[in-house]
Order: C-alpha cells, then structure tokens, then sequence
C-alpha cells in the first residue's frame, strides 16, 4: 500500500478576515438574500392583517343603520346599533395601528429594492 505524502500549498491564506470570511463581500451578499424572504413575510402578514381587520369592519358596518329612533318601541334596534357602533369604535384603533405598520413595511420593502438596483449600477458601493 503507497501513501502520497505530498502536502497540499496554499497560494493564499485561508482566512483572509476571522473564520469562514464572515465580513467578505459575497458572504454579506449571501446573506442579504436570506433578509428578502423574510421582510416579504413580514409585509405579507402586516397586510393580511389589515385586510382581516378591513373585512371585519365591514361586515359589522353591513348592520348598521343610518336611521333615528324616534319612539321608545325601537329600543332593541337602538340598542343593537349602539353595540355595532362601539365594536366598530374598538376596532379602528388596530386598524389605524394596521395601516402604519403595512406602510412602513412597504416604504422599507421599496427602499430595499432601491438600494439594491442603485448597488448593481455601482452608484453606490
């Protein structure tokens, strides 16, 4: 049985900046593509929310009524309207919570993208 005893030169170190090249340009480039299936998820669930919460609006507001109660035999609709009205008055404060975060998590989307295409171009480095 031969061993081959020749040893292997590098022409270059290994390690050019700690362990495994952590800061190296492709490594960050690598990594940057793993923060776009994540930021999308991030802005999908923040828009699924905000249409869920859109959609619920809606379905309480379909039994509303724009309509005065002038006689005391009405009370029980007068009553129910005012339930739909304060679940209604509940819900807008999440939603207008909603609507931000979908738009902030939009603007950082297109700022990504943005970045991204002036980086390709070398306008930036």
């Amino acid at each position: 049985m031969m061993v081959n005893r020749e040893v292997l030169v590098l022409t270059s170190p290994r390690f050019h900046h700690g362990p495994a090249r952590m800061w190296d340009r492709k490594a960050v480039g690598r990594w940057g593509m793993t923060v776009v299936p994540i930021m999308w998820t991030i802005w999908g669930v923040l828009v699924a929310l905000m249409l869920s919460l859109h959609i619920y609006r809606g379905n309480l507001e379909k039994n509303e009524d724009d309509q005065i109660f002038l006689d005391d035999s009405f009370e029980h609709e007068k009553s129910e309207q005012t339930a739909i009205v304060a679940r209604v008055q509940k819900i807008e404060p999440a939603l207008r919570v909603a609507k931000w975060l979908a738009l902030g998590m939009t603007v950082v989307v297109i700022v990504y993208y943005i970045r991204d295409i002036l980086l390709q171009l070398n306008i930036i480095h």
